[in-house]
């Protein structure tokens, strides 16, 4: 359910409030799981679908979250497709490195019915990245047909994806939105090696 919520700040004796829309919680299952409106593939999720974790084996709880086009996007939209859920940052050299690769990655294998899901935790700075901040990634890497998400870890739940702090945190997804594999080391040859062995 997508709730209203005001950012306030004191200016000395002003007071200014932006209302924001986030998810509050994660969808539990597929029972209760909407379509988004957007323009990325699209499956539906089986009622009995229970998101869980975060581990191999696993099925990631739902989000939604804004793309690059100001779209709301779900995870669990990619029900049928490979996903590589990629969860970075902006400020992270490592992950700069692979998304140097994701618009490749993805022209390569989404025919195959692959989605390469690009999840902005933080922006340089450490904060939730904005819009604004989304394009920008998807401008400075040439990302034209995958989406990237900005990410309130907190509202979304997708902090689990990350282990001992360390980015970018690369899951393999099977059709059926089971984690198979962290990817470790998240390097583009790993990344690769992954998706075809589940394609």
């Amino acid at each position: 359910m997508r709730v209203p919520w005001l950012v306030c700040s004191l200016a000395g004796l002003s007071v200014a409030c932006i209302p924001e829309l986030y998810t509050q919680g994660p969808v539990v299952n597929g029972a209760n799981w909407e379509a988004p409106d957007n323009g990325w593939a699209m499956g539906e999720p089986p009622a009995e679908l229970n998101g869980s974790g975060f581990d191999p084996g696993e099925v990631p709880p739902d989000f939604r979250l804004l793309d690059q086009n100001g779209d709301e996007v779900s995870l669990w939209q990619f029900y049928g497709q490979v996903v590589l859920l990629d969860v970075s940052t902006m400020w992270c050299a490592p992950c700069r490195d692979i998304a140097e690769h994701t618009q490749e990655t993805q022209d390569d294998y989404e025919a195959d019915g692959f989605v390469y899901l690009t999840v902005l935790q933080q922006d340089v700075d450490g904060d939730i990245p904005t819009r604004e901040d989304v394009v920008l990634w998807a401008d400075q890497f040439g990302i034209t047909t995958s989406p990237i998400v900005g990410d309130d870890e907190v509202a979304s739940g997708t902090a689990g994806a990350i282990r001992n702090g360390q980015y970018p945190s690369v899951l393999l997804l099977g059709r059926d939105l089971e984690v198979v594999e962290r990817v470790t080391p998240p390097t583009d040859e790993a990344i690769r090696d992954a998706i075809e062995s589940e394609l």
